[in-house]
């Protein structure tokens, strides 16, 4: 396996032996916070001095983040995938979901699952917040947990595919979890020799 998933291999272990998993996670609950209660700073602080341009900036954030917050995951993903430049065809051959499978999701006429979620996220190329709000569009959150862990670190390294996350995932958790179901495992013919990482 290339030098590339080595390095989020052991990225990925170092956040788990050192329990820098907990600290990332606190940091993107702040951040994500941060960003969604800048309406309500924006409104109380007078007393903050802003240049012009910064002020624009900073009032075009809190415009988009505000919009985000009303909008459901059908809409934020719509939105998220016309500023992306991307089809429902595209993002369906990238996250290795079925086209119908994925119009479920996004009309939302079927629940989405968290490893479907980050699919459709490494999909996008999404950051770390844009994730985050996908997340919470549907009731959920980064947690302390191995697959959220191994997403973080590979977008973090701006690895999106879902092929090679999916071998990291499965090599760091000894083929316990997987982004893809047991009926897609043997559908698309993984098998643990074909996912396996060198590490170095």
């Amino acid at each position: 396996m290339n030098k590339e998933l080595n390095e989020l291999l052991i990225n990925v272990l170092l956040l788990f032996d050192t329990d820098e998993i907990n600290r990332k996670i606190e940091r993107i609950q702040s951040e994500y916070k941060r960003v969604y209660e800048a309406e309500f700073e924006i409104q109380t602080g007078f007393g903050h001095t802003f240049s012009r341009n910064s002020f624009m900036r900073f009032e075009e954030a809190v415009k988009r983040n505000t919009n985000d917050q009303y909008e459901n995951f059908h809409q934020y993903i719509n939105k998220l995938m016309f500023e992306k430049e991307i089809t429902h065809s595209e993002l369906s051959k990238r996250s290795l979901i079925k086209k119908s499978t994925l119009s479920r999701y996004i009309n939302g006429s079927r629940e989405v699952p968290v490893n479907m979620l980050f699919r459709i996220a490494l999909a996008l190329r999404l950051n770390i917040m844009e994730t985050e709000v996908l997340l919470r569009k549907v009731g959920k959150r980064f947690k302390e947990a191995y697959m959220d862990g191994v997403i973080i670190e590979a977008i973090e390294q701006g690895i999106y595919d879902v092929i090679k996350v999916e071998a990291v995932l499965r090599e760091f958790t000894e083929g316990k979890e997987s982004l893809f179901t047991k009926k897609e495992q043997e559908e698309f013919g993984f098998s643990d020799r074909d996912m396996e990482i060198d590490v170095i």
